[in-house]
């Protein structure tokens, strides 16, 4: 890892945005984020010193609170928080003064955002919905549906 703390200063660009991107997401306290890559006080000092890094970093806050990237800051931080709980689940779920109810609840809900254990009851038809609703005005509409399957196509490229 001693590498990536060289990066910095042999190739500043692509790891500045890294950076800024993680810092103005705000989900990790700036220690962490450093210590994860292995930078240095005197390191974080002069990246924080610089021109570049404070236009990047100011740029990446501005986008990450923008109006419209609501949408992404929940769903990133829904995430990170779930991440935060697995280990707590991981020891509710083995704990034996835990109702077998309680235990059945987070296995559920762990297999559901693993992805896996869904039936087809559950989640209904696989594949996509492709839907279009055309506005005719006087209370008129006209509403197309369709669901649309992956299909697979096996060939090579020549």
């Amino acid at each position: 890892m001693a590498e990536l703390a060289t990066t910095f200063t042999t190739n500043p660009g692509g790891d500045y945005i890294s950076l800024a991107r993680e810092i103005a997401r705000d989900m990790n306290p700036i220690q962490t984020i450093l210590d994860a890559r292995q930078i240095n006080a005197n390191e974080w000092e002069r990246i924080q010193a610089n021109p570049h890094f404070q236009r990047v970093l100011s740029a990446e806050v501005e986008a990450w609170q923008s109006a419209n990237n609501v949408g992404e800051r929940v769903r990133l931080k829904a995430l990170h928080f779930v991440e935060e709980a697995l280990p707590e689940f991981f020891q509710r779920a083995h704990d034996p003064r835990e109702t077998l109810n309680a235990k059945t609840e987070v296995l559920k809900t762990i297999t559901r955002l693993a992805g896996i254990g869904n039936s087809m009851g559950e989640t209904g038809a696989m594949g996509e919905k492709f839907s279009v609703t055309i506005n005719l005005g006087a209370d008129q509409t006209l509403k197309i549906e369709k669901t649309v399957t992956h299909q697979v196509i096996d060939g090579v490229v020549e």
